[in-house]
């Protein structure tokens, strides 16, 4: 018996400070994750040692603190397993945990579809009704489920989850993680060009944060309301920022990187004010702390305002030169970025990947054949699916093309017979029955039927001529499409309803909108600045 024994009294020996070792981790989480990793980590040596409930909850703890302490995760494997693990015996706060932490490494990983379905299947293992219910971890997960929706430029979704994590930071009690939600959305604001919202949140915060002792936090607030109040020439308001700005953080825009987009905000002001030599100071520090291309960009701009400003001609070209060129390589750049995005958001799921190849790899150990047949099955199905979609597609263009022809005989015969010269009637067409019935669709999220567009066309062709003799423009060589999309954003829809109605995504519009902005205006400044554009095309 003592033989048997000794083992086990060995064991809980040498082992018997786990669970206050785990205990000790979990309550330095928040406050000092650092120590809480160093003390899951002296355990790994031991660690297959413990029971299988206390291994899983080890490592859920460690993974915890990794990311808190900005670990970069290059797999999902240990994320899955606990998943699945905490599904079947797990809290609501573990599961949580566990999914929000597979949603983290697939944010590494590239993966931002498969990221937020994971954020989202988080938030659903909350059980809001209990007591112990973790309010800061869901917090945190609806703030990284809306800066994703940011990250692919769509602001109105980031919103809703903002607006979600200032209130359940404040039903946890935690202000500062509220008042971060809030910062979050100036940045929302900022991408929908709301710069009253921009202002007044930014005025809360910054002054919250200055009550709470947080300088540093409430001078990185300023960012954005500082660069409108500069923009638009409010030199009191930009004033009063900036004083804050150099009496609390003066040091750090001196030399941190991560304030040196500050320096052109300060640069800017100078100029501003006519204080040329100052604000040359402030853009060459920029180049010396910081040689991202974006911080080249503005720095070089700012420089090439300088001796404008100052008369010196030569240096002028030399930093305009440079500003082309660096501009040319940060549109590259941010080109190559937005596609890194849209790939993310619409790439191949890894996960369901690898499931459909680990499934191929059984069938064929476990029978040949049968993976054989199913395979040429596949491939006649894929063909005749194939087939079809041609044929559907080649009949939708014959289609479209027959209606873009009967749509210029149209337009060519209004404009023998001269209504292209007459007055557009906006409020007329506003409220005609196929407008009232696409706004029907629009609000549904319904797409709008080839013969309903073709139908908003004829209509818009009778009630504004003007406008449609101007999108005929033949150097604008407009398809169908395009006009369509035109006749959608004059009378008033916004980019996501064009998106549902036209059956396409958000994206395919913003960058439609940014392309014909440069076809028809020679215009580089994106897809709002096209809208103003349509909206005041033959307006009287």
């Amino acid at each position: 018996m003592l033989v048997v024994l000794m083992p086990t009294f060995m064991t809980c020996t040498r082992h018997g400070g786990s669970e206050r070792k785990l205990v000790r981790a979990a309550s330095l989480m928040d406050s000092r994750p650092d120590s809480a990793l160093a003390i899951l980590d002296s355990m790994e040596s031991y660690s297959k040692d413990l029971s299988r409930s206390d291994l899983r909850r080890w490592q859920l703890l460690r993974l915890m603190a990794q990311n808190k302490c900005d670990t970069v995760f290059r797999s999902d494997s240990l994320q899955l397993i606990l998943a699945d693990y905490y599904d079947h015996h797990g809290t609501p706060n573990e599961r949580m945990t566990a999914h929000y932490l597979l949603g983290r490494a697939y944010v590494d990983m590239g993966d931002a579809p498969l990221a937020l379905r994971c954020y989202l299947d988080a938030a659903e293992c909350a059980d809001t009704t209990m007591n112990d219910c973790d309010w800061r971890q869901l917090t945190i997960i609806q703030l990284q489920a809306g800066t994703l929706f940011y990250r692919q430029y769509l602001p109105n979704e980031a919103l809703a989850f903002f607006d979600k994590a200032e209130q359940m930071a404040l039903r946890c009690g935690d202000e500062l993680l509220s008042l971060n939600a809030s910062e979050r959305k100036i940045l929302a604001y900022h991408e929908l060009s709301d710069k009253a919202k921009v202002d007044s949140i930014t005025n809360r915060v910054h002054h919250r944060y200055d009550e709470l002792g947080e300088t540093e936090k409430a001078s990185r607030s300023l960012a954005t309301s500082l660069y409108y109040h500069i923009e638009a020439g409010n030199t009191a308001a930009a004033k009063k920022q900036i004083d804050y700005l150099l009496t609390h953080v003066r040091e750090k825009i001196r030399t941190s990187p991560e304030w040196a987009s500050m320096n052109g905000c300060l640069g800017n002001y100078r100029l501003l004010i006519g204080e040329t030599d100052s604000a040359e100071t402030y853009f060459r520090m920029m180049l010396k702390n910081d040689d991202r291309l974006q911080i080249r960009v503005l720095a070089y701009h700012g420089l090439m305002d300088v001796y404008q400003r100052k008369g010196v001609s030569d240096s002028v070209f030399k930093y305009a030169n440079a500003y082309c060129q660096v501009n040319d390589s940060s549109n590259i750049f941010n080109y190559a970025s937005q596609l890194e995005n849209v790939n993310s958001l619409y790439g191949y799921n890894q996960k369901e990947k690898r499931a459909r190849e680990a499934e191929m790899e059984r069938d064929i150990t476990k029978n040949y054949n049968l993976f054989l047949t199913a395979g040429l099955l596949a491939l006649f199905l894929s063909g005749l699916c194939g087939y079809f979609f041609l044929r559907n597609r080649n009949n939708k263009l014959l289609n479209r093309k027959i209606q873009e022809i009967e749509l210029l005989q149209g337009t060519i015969k209004r404009m023998e017979e001269g209504d292209g010269s007459a007055n557009d009637r906006l409020d007329e067409f506003e409220d005609s029955d196929i407008v009232r019935r696409i706004r029907k669709k629009a609000a549904k999220s319904e797409s709008a039927g080839v013969a309903e567009l073709g139908e908003l066309r004829d209509a818009a062709a009778k009630h504004l001529p003007a406008f449609i003799k101007a999108l005929d423009n033949t150097d604008y060589e407009l398809q169908y499409h395009e006009i369509l999309l035109c006749i959608l954003i004059k009378v008033g829809f916004r980019p996501s309803e064009i998106a549902v109605l036209m059956n396409l995504t958000p994206q395919n519009i913003t960058n439609l909108r940014a392309r014909l902005n440069k076809k028809m205006f020679h215009a580089d400044k994106g897809a709002k600045d096209f809208n103003e554009k349509i909206i005041n095309l033959t307006s009287s």
